[in-house]
């Protein structure tokens, strides 16, 4: 599973740098709008630190922790076969 991680964090550098934000972001979170992401923002619902950047309008991640947190989600929804009774 490290070298998942590892693999995607990568991944994610390459194509974003360091950070990533607006619509990259949001899509990679799995919202299908800004005003989604907009409105869990406020609801304090985001899982990752999110920032603004001064004279920006976009909201911005680290790259790093948005990879954390997709493997966590594999993590946590991985199939177990032996939970299928029968």
């Amino acid at each position: 599973m490290a070298h998942e991680s590892h693999n995607l964090n990568r991944q994610l550098l390459e194509k974003y740098g360091p950070m990533i934000g607006g619509k990259d972001l949001y899509l990679a979170m799995g919202f299908k709008s800004y005003g989604a992401f907009r409105l869990a923002n406020e609801r304090k619902e985001i899982p990752i630190k999110v920032f603004k950047i001064p004279k920006r309008r976009d909201w911005y991640a680290l790259t790093s922790d948005l990879a954390q947190w997709l493997i966590s989600l594999t993590r946590a929804t991985e199939f177990d076969p032996t939970e299928m009774g029968g």
